[in-house]
């Protein structure tokens, strides 16, 4: 699933995203086949590597771009998984497997989540709600373009 590649993200109207695959030779990488997208959502220019093991290395001249561009990356990686935790949190996994799941989603549903969301984020650092709105739009931009082009849709497991 991973590949080597070289995202450019950049800002002009729509932000445009370009995909590289990545040659490594020695201690030197070369650039080639480039793919263009277009997505809404960053401030500045941000560059991002991903490496011979698919780590994404996120290069970002702002806070914002940096976890919209994490969040960007992870779904392309980690959409079906990113499902199944959004059931869980949402108490709906008995709708994908079934009735043997109802006991867990209805005490998700009476455990779920009732506080202030802004102040629950900032608990965690000083620009919470900065960090993880941006992440959420970094997500949302990359399911944006799977609905647009559907190969992009990871597989599901049998």
């Amino acid at each position: 699933m991973f590949e080597k590649g070289y995202i450019m993200l950049s800002k002009t109207s729509l932000t445009r995203i370009v995909l590289f695959s990545l040659l490594v030779a020695g201690a030197g990488m070369a650039r080639a086949n480039a793919e263009t997208l277009n997505v809404k959502g960053l401030q500045e220019p941000v560059e991002v590597i991903i490496d011979t093991w698919g780590i994404a290395h996120i290069y970002a001249l702002n806070v914002h771009d940096l976890f919209f561009a994490q969040g960007f990356c992870t779904a392309r990686d980690r959409l079906f998984q990113f499902e199944i935790w959004r059931r869980q949190a949402t108490g709906t996994v008995a709708e994908i497997l079934g009735p043997r799941e109802m006991k867990r989603d209805i005490g998700t549903r009476l455990f779920m989540f009732r506080g202030d969301m802004q102040q629950e984020m900032n608990h965690y650092h000083p620009r919470g709600e900065l960090i993880i709105t941006s992440y959420v739009e970094g997500v949302n931009a990359y399911i944006d373009l799977t609905v647009r082009n559907p190969a992009l849709l990871p597989l599901e497991p049998d």
